[in-house]
């Protein structure tokens, strides 16, 4: 069988929309509000902007990839809240207009600040109308090898050896913007497909299962095989089959049978062409009558969205049963589905592929690697309890209705044997990772956890630059723009800067002008965590000299220790929700969160405050919002 047979229609599922900005539509309180905030605009914000910030951010200088002459005219682009979110920070940090310019007076200072204040209440009563663009997209590749275990029940993974998944959107590898088909990756699919259904046929129970629809084998083969194949495909393809997908396949079976007759190798085949169809490759490729009118998923699609959010896996008989009496359109079944959901252990997958690539705890076992000479208590066996512990703790938050702002502090963590002489915690015996109070305010949250102090350090050194740095992109979604070229770096070596200790080489560092402005927002989040080594073990002293973990944050805010950087990542637990609701939104939709999904993003924010932080209300808000449940 010729692998064009398998393939000849791939080409039609890589279509992408175009979604256009639509936020100030028909809603007329909205309206309203929306065009108060652009007289607003005009009257107070626009003066200022072309006094003071015009000379840089306009089209020919875009400084910072700021353009505000795109603002001169009313529209959908003034009213883009991530943008003045960064005008917000820099106005905190007191970074803009830079040195040695003259600030902002008060009165304009908080002008800017009033509106961009406002702005976000304007568009918090926007109506969600766009859902983004469909873009259909193949499995990845865990998406890929836990498809199959649920399909088939197989214990091997055949998927993970194929290439890497890109990281789009908002950092995830479910993009389809990165999910592409290369004529590699479609060989490896050939393969895998051949490598999965021979283990269900070496296993007799999974063979059994397989073919269980034929009660006869008095049956015509064809007969028999159609009667295997149909509630295969139901769930292969996650949506009942038209009788074209059947037929297809039933030709393949039947070409096989008349080269030789004999029926399991005909089934074999058969059943190995349906893994390598479009359809069971690619997520949402339903055709539409007009793709340029939003639509609501059907509850097919939606039983899909949700099993590949919570699950990175395909729909149970639950959810297809459910799609099939069409009730995942009913909000309260919603719910339900997303409390059942989560309880299942297969909900791990949203905290594995969700939280581990939102805080890059996976690089533990890609990146992670300390001298040990600098570290001689790492071992495998600590490298593996780093990541459970911080799985654990993600586990807890987001799929048992934990709070969310204990990613910032909490007096807890998840403890074996092995993490909890690292962390001098007494009392803790065993390999099994459990729920442990921490026995002072040294640590809390996931910023003093091993996986993150390591992940963020050199082999043979702490990095507060790297260490600000994730505190700024991943927890408060403030990223640090690029450093200038030629700028000059930190040794990673230790014995380059045995004279000094890693903060003086860094003061130093950033008393050039060129690097004064970024630091000035890097540094001090990272020298909070110098009292962690490589490895995350409490230390007083670095080169023997003693540690020194103060610093100021924006708005000129001290700390002198761990717990006080805590309480003020606490202080900004509205950058922290921005950032995880942003994310989340990311991830659920497998794209960038543009300027149309605003309104829902504000939302998902005010119901994460509005229940205490919890992160179910917040996840069932989020399968019931415009962009998760329609699409253009």
């Amino acid at each position: 069988m010729k692998a064009n047979f398998h393939f000849q229609r791939f080409t039609l599922q890589l279509l992408a929309g175009a979604g256009l900005l639509a936020l100030l539509s028909t809603s007329a309180a909205a309206a309203t509000s929306a065009d108060e905030a652009s007289l607003a605009f005009d009257k107070e914000l626009l003066p200022v902007l072309q006094d003071r910030c015009m000379d840089c951010h306009d089209a020919e200088m875009k400084k910072g990839d700021v353009d505000f002459d795109l603002l001169l005219k009313p529209g959908s682009l003034r009213h883009d809240i991530r943008l003045w979110g960064k005008v917000r920070e820099q106005l905190r940090a007191g970074t803009m207009p830079p040195k040695p310019k003259p600030p902002l007076d008060p009165a304009q200072r908080d002008t800017m600040l009033r509106w961009i204040q406002r702005n976000e209440e304007a568009v918090l009563t926007m109506p969600a109308t766009q859902p983004g663009p469909a873009r259909t997209r193949r499995l990845n590749r865990e998406e890929y090898g836990n498809t199959l275990r649920d399909l088939l029940g197989i214990a091997k993974r055949p998927g993970d050896g194929f290439p890497a998944d890109g990281a789009g959107g908002e950092g995830f590898a479910n993009s389809a913007d990165t999910l592409m088909l290369s004529p590699l990756l479609i060989e490896k699919y050939l393969d895998a497909a051949g490598a999965a259904i021979k283990e269900v046929w070496e296993r007799r129970e999974l063979r059994t299962r397989l073919l269980a629809p034929v009660t006869s084998d008095k049956l015509p083969p064809d007969k028999g095989a159609e009667l295997a194949l149909r509630p295969f495909l139901l769930r292969a393809y996650r949506r009942p089959p038209t009788e074209d997908d059947v037929q297809a396949l039933l030709g393949v079976f039947r070409q096989t049978w008349q080269r030789q007759p004999n029926w399991d190798e005909a089934m074999r085949t058969m059943f190995k062409a349906a893994l390598v169809t479009p359809k069971f490759l690619f997520i949402e490729d339903t055709p539409h009558a007009n793709a340029k009118e939003p639509r609501r998923l059907d509850s097919f699609e939606m039983a899909s969205r949700l099993s590949y959010l919570l699950w990175s896996s395909m729909p149970d008989d639950e959810l297809l049963k459910l799609a099939g009496e069409d009730k995942l359109q009913d909000d309260a079944v919603l719910e339900a589905q997303v409390r059942r959901m989560l309880a299942d252990g297969k909900a791990q997958a949203f905290t594995k592929d969700f939280a581990g690539q939102w805080l890059r705890f996976g690089e533990v076992f890609n990146s992670v690697d300390p001298d040990r000479r600098h570290a001689p208590d790492f071992n495998g066996e600590l490298r593996q309890a780093m990541y459970d512990e911080i799985f654990a703790f993600s586990d807890q938050l987001l799929r048992k209705n934990g709070r969310v702002l204990d990613f910032l502090d909490s007096d807890y963590t998840f403890l074996n044997e092995r993490l909890a002489k690292v962390y001098e915690v007494p009392g803790v015996q065993g390999k099994d990772m459990r729920q442990v109070n921490l026995p002072n305010n040294r640590r809390g949250g996931i910023t003093s956890m091993a996986a993150i102090l390591a992940y963020t350090s050199y082999p043979q050194r702490t990095s507060p630059v790297l260490r600000g740095k994730w505190i700024l992109e991943q927890l408060l979604g403030t990223p640090p723009p690029p450093p200038p070229p030629n700028v000059g770096l930190l040794p990673e070596d230790k014995k380059a800067v045995m004279a000094t200790t890693v903060r003086q080489r860094l003061e130093a560092h950033r008393n050039k002008a060129v690097c004064a402005g970024c630091h000035a927002r890097l540094d001090p989040p990272g020298f909070a965590l110098e009292n962690f080594d490589i490895i995350g073990k409490w230390r007083d002293s670095d080169n023997g000299k003693p540690i020194d973990a103060a610093g100021t944050m924006t708005g000129g805010r001290n700390f002198a220790t761990p717990a006080e950087f805590r309480r003020l990542l606490l202080e900004d637990k509205a950058l922290f929700v921005r950032s995880l609701c942003t994310r989340l939104l990311g991830y659920a939709t497998g794209r960038s969160v543009e300027l149309h999904d605003q309104p829902t993003l504000l939302r998902l924010e005010k119901v994460l405050r509005d229940s205490d932080y919890r992160s179910e209300p917040l996840l069932i808000a989020l399968v019931k919002s415009v962009p998760f449940r329609s699409r253009l």
